[in-house]
């Protein structure tokens, strides 16, 4: 049995309808070293060449034309399969995605629930991890999306990691680290905050996550390690004398749960947190509109600070 793959037949027929290796790739939004290899890779198991160079750009061999006639009618059934399938998916709303146990993420994901609550069908998996399993859940567990979160002088590196796993990335915000505290806390009036002010204090911490905190954070001996995000502001909100540090989180929630956020001096690293997805998955529909959510919410937070300052 050949072992040809559905996205080799489809690049092969945009290749002959481009006659351009490196537009087909900028038409299918991959690089051209992936779509060369993947051609490398097809001709290999067919034991013949496809296309080859000409001055012109790119030809179809004559033992090409033969495959080719048989992957566009593969290609042309399946996309009328895919179009059959939207229009059953348009009454089912079903989405695989994992986050770091971060606030405003979810806040977003709450507001664009609501805008499919109505669906006739609803299916989805809304995990809350680490970077590693999120990266993990889309490449062998089925996900669609992934948020994943990195301090930003690991940009380039995570980048690269990211790019070689074949996933995409959608830039969503790039942050410091605020502390979260109650309104009876003894930090509550402050517009800044150090950290050495935080002696005696118990510092709450994600237990799966790697964070890097200001500089002098953490020197206290009290800290509580969590692993569920809900524990959180059942300390923060019933013990004044708990904080911890957290990405921005929208005014609604801080009046819900009676916290205010406050900014630190000292904080010399910046956060970054990504939407991630594998390059064969088109970012459309229901992710799209999520996507979308989460920058109006990222929006929106960036405003309020700005008027905290004034």
């Amino acid at each position: 049995m050949l072992d040809i793959s559905l996205k080799q037949m489809r690049y092969a027929v945009e290749i002959a309808q481009c006659g351009s290796i490196n537009q087909a790739a900028q038409n299918l939004y991959v690089t051209q070293s992936s779509l060369s290899k993947a051609m490398k890779e097809l001709e290999s198991v067919l034991g013949y060449a496809v296309f080859r160079r000409t001055p012109a750009g790119t030809a179809v061999t004559e033992e090409g034309q033969s495959f080719l006639e048989l992957a566009r009618q593969i290609v042309y059934k399946l996309e009328v399969l895919e179009r059959q399938l939207q229009s059953r998916n348009e009454r089912l709303a079903a989405m695989k995605i994992s986050i770091p146990r971060a606030t405003y993420i979810t806040y977003a994901f709450t507001e664009f629930f609501k805008g499919i609550q109505n669906r006739e069908q609803i299916q989805i998996n809304f995990s809350e991890t680490n970077s590693q399993e999120a990266v993990d859940n889309i490449l062998n567990h089925g996900f669609q999306l992934g948020i994943i979160r990195y301090p930003e002088f690991l940009e380039e590196t995570n980048r690269q990691l990211l790019h070689q796993k074949h996933l995409r990335v959608k830039p969503i915000w790039s942050f410091t680290y605020r502390l979260l505290v109650c309104r009876e806390s003894p930090l509550a009036g402050r517009t800044r905050i150090s950290p050495e002010e935080l002696a005696g204090l118990t510092e709450l911490v994600h237990g799966d996550e790697q964070t890097f905190l200001p500089e002098a954070a953490g020197v206290g001996q009290k800290r509580i390690y969590l692993y569920e995000r809900g524990s959180q502001f059942d300390f923060l909100s019933n013990v004044p004398q708990t904080y911890m540090w957290v990405s921005p989180l929208p005014e609604k929630v801080l009046r819900q749960h009676g916290l205010v956020q406050i900014p630190c001096t000292e904080n010399r690293y910046r956060y970054t947190d990504v939407l991630i997805y594998h390059e064969d998955y088109p970012l459309t529909g229901y992710a799209r509109q999520f996507y979308d959510i989460l920058l109006r919410t990222k929006e929106e937070i960036e405003a309020s600070l700005c008027g905290s300052r004034l």
